[in-house]
């Protein structure tokens, strides 16, 4: 007997040949993305894969699938997921695993960069014809990278600070020290002894209801005035009415943000005007490869989800595989 696997969009080439071996899987991509596309079809999913970021699989839309026995995600990131709704379910989500993680951590360091080279303001300059031969610019060597989350893109952000001669240092309650440790890193305690001590702060954990908002007020405050901050992970993790007053103040030193609260920004968004922010619109992620490597991933995740056979590792919710 066949199974049906529903699609939000269509996956990258090689995901859609990798489902396309599978004769005894039918493959349904929907007209157009939408929750309301997903509500029609969703009573006859035995899977469902999510390529982007909408629509948002919400509790009602899984209970308008009966058989539905796996849920995937073409990313690293599951916040348009509701997670305790599949829990309760027994249903598992699949992310694509690290097949991002060494695009995402580039990016991580190009926006680093960015900041420590003044490489854009220094482009406009030479641009609008001058010359500027003034310092400001800063060195990576032996400062301090705090790496807020270090999950699989986390810990490709660390290896590639540390290859500048960066300090390591890693907040994140749910990776035990004896890790960090291993991996030649420190393990902050407390997101604020992380901060105070931070050169760079870099997002890398996802967004959930105990991330969001995380760096607010408080902890915008408790780092250096010298201190930037990089964000690659989702904009809500960030409150961005905090991060604009920190930057007009210079309370810190300057963001780099991929992500924001708003996508795209509006035009009259404070950030956009700002000389101490660089921004790219949420493509730390698309690289050709990556996606061809996502593709695959998400789709041979979607398939061993049909059969009972998914590698935990991938799975957010793994508690509902049962013990190993």
């Amino acid at each position: 007997m066949s199974a049906t696997l529903v699609l939000t969009e269509t996956l990258p080439e090689p995901g859609m040949r990798t489902l396309a071996a599978r004769g005894d899987v039918a493959v349904r991509v929907l007209a157009e993305p939408t929750a309301a596309a997903l509500r029609e079809a969703l009573p006859a999913a035995d899977g469902v894969v999510m390529v982007m970021e909408q629509p948002a699989l919400t509790a009602d839309l899984i209970e308008c699938a009966p058989r539905l026995r796996v849920a995937c995600r073409m990313g690293a990131g599951y916040d348009n997921f509701d997670v305790p709704a599949l829990t309760r379910r027994r249903i598992p989500l699949a992310t694509a695993g690290g097949a991002n993680a060494d695009t995402v951590a580039e990016h991580a360091l190009y926006l680093m960069l960015a900041l420590a080279k003044r490489g854009p303001a220094f482009d406009r300059a030479v641009r609008s014809g001058a010359w500027p031969r003034a310092f400001g610019s800063i060195e990576l060597r032996d400062l301090t990278c705090l790496i807020v989350g270090y999950g699989r893109i986390g810990r490709e952000i660390a290896r590639r600070a540390a290859a500048f001669a960066m300090r390591i240092v890693v907040v994140d309650p749910n990776v035990p020290a004896a890790i960090v440790a291993r991996d030649g890193y420190t393990r902050a305690e407390t997101l604020e002894s992380g901060l105070r001590q931070a050169d760079f702060v870099v997002l890398a954990c996802a967004l959930r209801p105990e991330t969001r908002g995380l760096i607010g007020a408080p902890a915008l405050a408790a780092m250096k005035p010298t201190a930037f901050i990089v964000n690659i992970a989702r904009g809500p993790v960030i409150d961005e009415q905090a991060l604009i007053a920190a930057l007009r103040a210079r309370r810190i030193a300057g963001a780099g943000l991929d992500v924001l609260e708003t996508e795209p920004p509006r035009p009259d968004n404070p950030l956009l005007a700002l000389d101490n922010v660089v921004l790219t619109p949420h493509t730390a992620a698309y690289i050709h490869s990556a996606f061809d490597r996502m593709a695959v991933a998400t789709a041979v995740n979607a398939l061993a989800g049909l059969d009972g056979r998914l590698d935990r590792d991938v799975v957010v919710n793994a508690e509902v595989l049962g013990e190993r």
